[in-house]
């Protein structure tokens, strides 16, 4: 979480003593840029650590700003587990879902190597990669030897990701620089006479 310190506050409230309403102001100001970089720095660092794609990540974060009336601002991240397609996914070529569950070459079946987390994966057996009539593209596997049902195969969710230990203090510390730096600036700008 994302917190302005006492020493913060208390800087902010004393250099701008004179000028009514300008603490709020700026304290606002300093917290919202704080939560746009929050927002930046949550999918960088999920790509650093996994096989996602920055529209994948942002997609699911949201923020709420502060205003000087109301100090609190969040960024909130929600969503599903992701399939496995939206990962590093190495097969052969997708199979049509009324296709055999693997193509052979040479009497071997293709393996399907999943990579989610940087680092990690490998083959996942009796696994294929299908299209749907509706279009989408999947892992999938059998259930037992006939034909159906189906069971895609999904990996972690955006939320999950975001709360990798190493991504959430990456985020925090990123967080509380810009908004110690913002905030200098803000007080700054407002004692310049620029609104």
């Amino acid at each position: 979480m994302i917190e302005f310190t006492a020493e913060q506050i208390e800087k902010a409230e004393r250099l701008l003593q004179h000028i009514p309403g300008a603490a709020p102001k700026a304290l606002s100001r300093a917290m919202n840029r704080a939560v746009d970089s929050a927002k930046t720095e949550a999918s960088r660092k999920a790509r650093e650590t996994y096989h996602v794609k920055h529209k994948d990540v942002l997609d699911t974060i949201n923020v709420s700003k502060s205003s000087p009336s109301n100090l609190q601002a969040m960024v909130l991240s929600r969503g599903h587990v992701l399939a496995l397609t939206k990962f590093q996914v190495r097969a052969g070529k997708p199979q049509p879902a009324r296709a055999a569950a693997m193509r052979w070459d040479k009497g071997r079946p293709f393996k399907i190597v999943v990579r989610v987390k940087r680092g990690d994966g490998g083959p996942i057996k009796k696994a294929f990669v299908a299209q749907m009539k509706s279009g989408h593209l999947g892992v999938f596997h059998r259930v037992n030897k006939k034909r159906l049902p189906l069971v895609q195969r999904f990996g972690p969710s955006v939320p999950e990701m975001l709360g990798n230990i190493k991504v959430t203090d990456a985020v925090d510390r990123r967080a509380e620089a810009v908004m110690d730096e913002r905030l200098d600036h803000e007080i700054r700008r407002i004692l310049e006479g620029q609104t």
